[in-house]
């Protein structure tokens, strides 16, 4: 597999991610040929900014934007994810061709940020509810699912926006869901934020690589409170393939957001995603010695073929006690 499905469904949980295009060449044309095509962009980009707030004067000094874990504060928001998936597997099943399966997963939970009063904060998220709807071919009618997910805390979330882990695919969610600019900046003006993530390649381990671009567009009145509005684009698609591994091998993640983030208050008052996660794979099927040969070892092909589209769009709005 890719990604492994556990690993896979932890990322879904959190929010989607969407790549952009490798540099074209003849590998990546035959795999498009032979599997779903590569859909440009999330198809939730047009949901993410629809707010009209009225600008507000900036202030005299560039702002460096910055969270408050000084004391015990407590910082809740609704919680509010829809995911549509996408999968087609050629070449695992006796040959068979593969089926496109399509799903939906729609979730709502609480997510807070508890201040440990030390600089650092517990990012908390309970009580999410997800209902999963399954498009299964044959099957006149989706199957449906409803979980209740138990609730998942990271420790050692920073006042500059940043989580340290061992798992790279936890950085790029922490760094998609509240953006942070490194440093202040002045409205147009944007910094790039490199950005990693692992890619399971038939077991072998890769690292595709990008940036994560956030720009402060405005200073906005919300509820009379002076907030920033920053706009973040997500490009990740930058992947080195060794000579070693044959076949293709394609992931991408291309997105978009817009977080408000209240700069005396220091937190973020709302924030949309919009992310698209790609994944294409033609690679030799691996070979098996059986005790005798059979009729489905016959037929197993030559080449597997597996595609993943993953569109993401989640939101999060502060709940003020």
């Amino acid at each position: 597999m890719i990604i492994r499905r556990k690993n896979m469904l932890f990322v879904l949980v959190f929010l989607g991610i969407s790549f952009c295009l490798l540099t074209i060449n003849q590998k990546n044309v035959i795999a498009e040929e032979n599997l779903l095509p590569l859909p440009p962009n999330s198809s939730f980009v047009d949901q993410i900014d629809i707010e009209n707030y009225p600008s507000q004067t900036p202030p005299e000094h560039p702002q460096l934007l910055r969270w408050d874990f000084s004391g015990t504060e407590v910082y809740l928001y609704d919680f509010y994810q829809k995911i549509l998936i996408t999968n087609q597997m050629d070449g695992m099943f006796g040959g068979e061709e593969g089926k496109i399966i399509h799903q939906s997963l729609e979730g709502n939970g609480k997510l807070s940020l508890k201040s440990e009063g030390n600089g650092n904060a517990r990012f908390v998220l309970e009580n999410l509810t997800i209902n999963m709807e399954v498009d299964i071919p044959g099957r006149e009618e989706p199957k449906t699912i409803q979980s209740q997910s138990p609730p998942m805390v990271v420790q050692g979330f920073q006042e500059d926006g940043q989580v340290k882990l061992s798992n790279n695919s936890q950085q790029l969610l922490f760094k998609t869901l509240f953006p942070i600019p490194p440093k202040s900046l002045k409205i147009e003006e944007s910094v790039s934020v490199p950005v990693e993530m692992p890619f399971n390649a038939m077991g072998s381990l890769l690292n595709v690589k990008g940036s994560s671009v956030i720009k402060l567009a405005d200073y906005v009145l919300i509820d009379g409170k002076a907030c920033a509005k920053l706009e973040t684009t997500i490009d990740i698609s930058k992947m080195n393939i060794p000579k070693e591994l044959e076949g293709v091998y394609i992931c991408r993640v291309k997105g978009k957001s817009i977080f408000y983030f209240d700069i005396y208050g220091r937190h973020f008052v709302s924030g949309r995603v919009a992310l698209l996660m790609s994944i294409r794979v033609e690679a030799p099927t691996p070979r098996m010695n059986f005790p005798e040969e059979t009729k489905g070892s016959e037929e197993m092909p030559e080449t597997i073929k597996m595609a993943m589209d993953s569109d993401n769009f989640l939101s999060v709005k502060f709940i003020d006690n």
